[in-house]
């Protein structure tokens, strides 16, 4: 039985997030501390919008609760109430990983950085040596999924960030952002996350200015960008193509006078003005100048919202292949209920040839033996192959699939007790 537990940002707030947020050393920890007791494998999916426990409990007294117990001692001295927990059982614990890898159930759908934060909680288990054979599949199944969803559908296509939509809009007015020249107004979280996706674009000449001068340093010098003094700034605007403001101004910075100023100098040539503040940085009335477009957050919202509306458009398709690659991981899944059985019967059948090649081993020619050991053993497999396949038919239904393993068990013999020590110790295929 697999389980899934957590908050996330469908059962709790921001607030409550923070607090179980759980870094690498943390997860590695409780993962070490907790497999063969608590659960015999497992993994942690912790991220600003989740933090998510998938485990296959140890023995039949852990459950959903149990493991939401052992979670909230990682943090006894918040307050984490029982609506701030999900669970999820089996089928939709497996559904679940598969959707968050497939970014459908982000916060941001579509947002594809989930994918690598899957895949990366996948490895830190595997160090913490709480994945085994169930969740080598579960996790390499989901990474699958999302990968298959980035490719086939358009989910992730479009910007849904302010500042990546502002930068979209920006390779729409200019084709080209290589030569454009760039200043950004304001060296804060917006203005940072824009200078990052303006040279992720293939911008070069890129200026910061800030009120806090040491401010401006600090982010130009991280992305190897030019400074300018923020009361030079005004001079300098007819040097630049595009300039995006992002201040916490509450007046604004950019004034009409400013930019009519610049544009003579620029003789008209086009200025694409970007508006990221609230309140507002530029006068408005730019706007009405020549050969200047000025967009404000109302214009890049409904760049985002056509954006996430398309995105919604691929939540069908997206859906599909979960289901698909689910069936899949289940098809494996049940097939390890057989696994014990075939294991066993394997055994027996190599008894019964080990035994006879002893019986007949002085009255073969040494010379043939290592042929005749060869031609038992392939007998042996050509005899159990239609039998493995017949039990592993019916993985799809699990009733089915139980009454032909039993058949196996009746007609052969095998030991209940070998049995489940074999299904206990987590034998599969």
């Amino acid at each position: 039985m697999i389980y899934a537990v957590g908050v996330n940002h469908h059962t709790a707030p921001v607030t409550v997030r923070e607090c179980l947020h759980l870094s690498d050393d943390e997860i590695t920890d409780f993962l070490r501390g907790n497999t063969g007791t608590l659960f015999r494998e497992a993994g942690i999916v912790s991220t600003c919008n989740r933090t998510e426990l998938y485990a296959v409990p140890a023995d039949d007294d852990v459950d959903g609760e149990r493991l939401i117990t052992e979670l909230r001692r990682l943090r006894p001295e918040k307050e984490l109430r029982d609506e701030h927990f999900f669970r999820l059982l089996h089928c939709g614990a497996v559904s679940h990983l598969h959707k968050v890898a497939a970014a459908i159930d982000s916060q941001i759908l579509g947002d594809m950085q989930i994918l690598s934060q899957v895949k990366h909680a996948w490895e830190v288990a595997a160090d913490s040596g709480s994945v085994g054979n169930v969740f080598s599949h579960l996790f390499m199944g989901a990474l699958h999924t999302g990968k298959r969803v980035r490719s086939e559908t358009a989910i992730g296509i479009g910007a849904v960030s302010i500042s990546f939509a502002a930068v979209e809009l920006a390779t729409k007015i200019f084709s080209d952002l290589h030569r454009k020249h760039v200043l950004i107004v304001g060296s804060g979280e917006t203005g940072a996350l824009a200078s990052r996706h303006l040279l992720a674009k293939g911008v070069e000449h890129l200026s910061i200015t800030n009120r806090t001068y040491e401010n401006a340093v600090a982010l130009a010098d991280e992305l190897r960008a030019r400074v300018l003094r923020f009361e030079s700034f005004p001079v300098a605007l007819h040097e630049y193509d595009i300039v995006v403001s992002a201040t916490s101004a509450t007046e604004p910075v950019i004034t009409y006078d400013m930019v009519k100023a610049a544009m003579r100098k620029r003789q008209n040539r086009p200025l694409l003005m970007l508006d990221l503040a609230v309140p507002r940085d530029i006068d408005p009335r730019v706007n009405d100048l020549g050969n200047v477009f000025l967009k404000d957050l109302d214009a890049i919202q409904s760049i985002i919202d056509q954006n996430l509306e398309q995105r919604r458009q691929e939540i069908p398709r997206a859906e599909s292949i979960v289901t698909e690659e689910v069936v899949n991981f289940f098809l494996w899944y049940n097939t390890l209920e057989a696994a014990p059985t075939i294991a066993q019967l394997r055994e027996k059948f190599e008894q019964v040839r080990t035994a006879e090649m002893d019986r007949f081993r002085n009255k073969i020619d040494p010379n043939s033996l290592d042929t005749v050991e060869m031609l038992t053993k392939r007998i042996i497999n050509k005899l159990l192959h239609p039998t493995m396949v017949g039990i592993k038919k019916q993985a799809h239904d699990t009733s089915e699939l139980s009454s032909r393993i039993q058949l196996v068990r009746d007609l052969f013999d095998l030991s209940e007790d070998e049995i489940t020590d074999r299904s206990q110790s987590g034998s599969g295929t």
